[in-house]
């Protein structure tokens, strides 16, 4: 009957139908490795498999990436104070460091003893309460229980998770800009670590994540674990958003400004190679701080350069960027963002993106 609210019975029905090929209600997601150490693996599998990529790019160049290279492959060597060797190996101690703390303080996906079912989420009671919530706007809007429930089916399925993504990359990015410039405008803090990532003025794959310890642990692992906490990711999603992350700082760091196409990522997220290039030139050091994903922070905060504006700065003074050059000596003024640039283009872009995908399954769900 029209009107008639959906029976409890109905409802976990379609919620168990509906389950997408992400969700499983095992204690593991892969049997042979818990869901801890497979959040902890992953990152540093993708790392280093990323990073050789890059690194065979850099010495078989073939043409269709040395024309997305950012700088002259003599320079690696010319202007960067450290070698690859030494960065491979303090990047292998952050991952070691990394680990441990994971392994210590980071907990398994909680799980039922007696029928060996996961307990951190349960959709159908989950559901059920949203639905609760949902069923309260009858009395503003007219909608049916069908199309309620549905709605609501769609949301906690895909509409959820997406939000906790969206949300952990702000609480990641709002953590690493404070901390990113808080760094670079203490002087103290500055020379004790941030010095050791910027002795890179030329950035390639294997030293997205060369950073003195300390700075590694507050940074980047303490970063990654503060947005799965603010967000309330389930380890699962966790272990995709570190990956993620970790991805992202790789390509950034990589040396090549690749189109959105050879790299679908930058789709999503305008912080790219080309951005975090100017940070790491002796004119950029303080700007352009936000990373790994958006440049919100920058534009708000007027930090933001674009790499065009910034070239054609260096190209009009006749500016090199010297290894010599005093890395706390405050730069001249840079021109402001410009109101329609691919940044600013992109961060509405990804903003709509995000929202766009938000919905169409809400409006799949709700229509079947």
């Amino acid at each position: 009957m029209e009107g008639a609210w959906v029976s409890a019975k109905d409802v976990a029905v379609l919620v168990e139908r509906t389950a997408p090929f992400f969700y499983h209600d095992r204690a593991q997601f892969f049997s042979f490795i818990s869901d801890k150490y497979l959040s902890l693996a992953v990152p540093v599998i993708v790392y280093w498999s990323t990073c050789l990529w890059y690194h065979a790019l850099d010495v078989w160049r073939p043409a269709w990436s040395e024309k997305y290279r950012l700088h002259p492959p003599e320079e690696v060597t010319k202007r960067n104070r450290v070698s690859m060797t030494r960065v491979i190996l303090m990047v292998l101690l952050q991952h070691l460091i990394q680990t441990l703390l994971g392994v210590l303080l980071m907990e398994n996906t909680p799980s039922s003893a007696l029928t060996g079912m996961r307990t951190d989420v349960d959709p159908v009671r989950d559901v059920t309460s949203m639905l609760a919530w949902a069923r309260q706007l009858h009395a503003y809007v007219h909608v049916s229980d069908v199309l309620l429930v549905r709605a609501t089916i769609a949301m906690y399925w895909w509409g959820v998770p997406w939000l906790q993504f969206w949300f952990g990359c702000f609480l990641m990015d709002a953590w690493q800009y404070a901390l990113h410039r808080t760094m670079h405008e203490v002087r103290f803090l500055y020379r004790l670590m941030h010095s050791h990532h910027h002795r890179l003025y030329v950035p390639y794959a294997f030293g997205a994540l060369y950073n003195h310890p300390l700075e590694g642990m507050l940074l980047d692992t303490m970063g990654a674990e503060l947005a799965r906490l603010g967000s309330r990711m389930t380890l699962r999603q966790a272990a995709v958003f570190f990956t993620i992350s970790t991805f992202k700082t790789v390509c950034d760091h990589g040396g090549y400004a690749f189109p959105w196409y050879l790299n679908p990522v930058q789709l999503l997220f305008p912080n790219n190679a080309e951005y975090h290039d100017v940070h790491h030139q002796s004119q950029g050091l303080r700007y352009n701080y936000s990373q790994p994903f958006f440049v919100h922070f920058d534009t708000l905060l007027g930090t933001r350069v674009d790499p065009a504006d910034f070239a054609r700065r260096l190209e009009k003074k006749s500016v090199r960027a010297k290894p010599g050059v005093d890395d706390n000596d405050v730069p001249a003024p840079m021109p402001a963002p410009r109101t329609h640039s691919p940044y600013t283009t992109a961060s509405v872009w990804s903003t709509a993106l995000f929202m766009a995908m938000l919905a169409m399954p809400i409006a799949t769900y709700s229509l079947l």
